[in-house]
């Protein structure tokens, strides 16, 4: 995949072990994240993701822990997307006090994953299945 830094001293993403896929995104700035509100992130970077494929940005482990999410919940990064990485990173309801990262600390991952498009059809029926329209926790029942 293709980076194009937009900052001085950029820290490239990295995946930070053989099996690891999750390609570790680091902060290019030290950043305080604040309760109650969003935090608009620059990630310092702009991308080419291979063409058949997304990024998906979403938090680290670690990060989840602490109470870091993402107000989208997942960022979908398109092939065609030329501009720079933004994350917008709330906190748990539960963080009342600012959480500070350093330069070069990590919180944020990106999987790169190959997707597939589908013709739309618009039909009266579908077929059955053994779950049929059970939604949440159906699959547990």
């Amino acid at each position: 995949m293709k980076i194009k830094p937009l900052v001085n001293n950029f820290i490239k993403p990295e995946y930070k072990r053989d099996l690891s896929g999750g390609l570790d995104i680091y902060f290019q700035t030290d950043v305080i994240l604040n309760p109650n509100q969003v935090n608009q992130i620059p990630l310092g970077f702009a991308s080419e993701v291979p063409e058949g494929h997304i990024a998906l940005l979403l938090p680290r482990s670690s990060a989840g822990i602490k109470g870091i999410g993402l107000r989208n919940t997942v960022g979908v990064i398109d092939a065609d997307y030329r501009g720079e990485w933004l994350a917008y990173i709330t906190l748990d309801p539960i963080c009342d006090k600012p959480i500070t990262f350093k330069r070069g600390e990590r919180a944020l991952q990106a999987l790169i994953v190959p997707f597939s498009r589908v013709a739309i059809e618009l039909t009266d029926t579908l077929s059955e299945t053994g779950r049929g329209d059970t939604g949440f926790g159906g699959t547990g029942k």
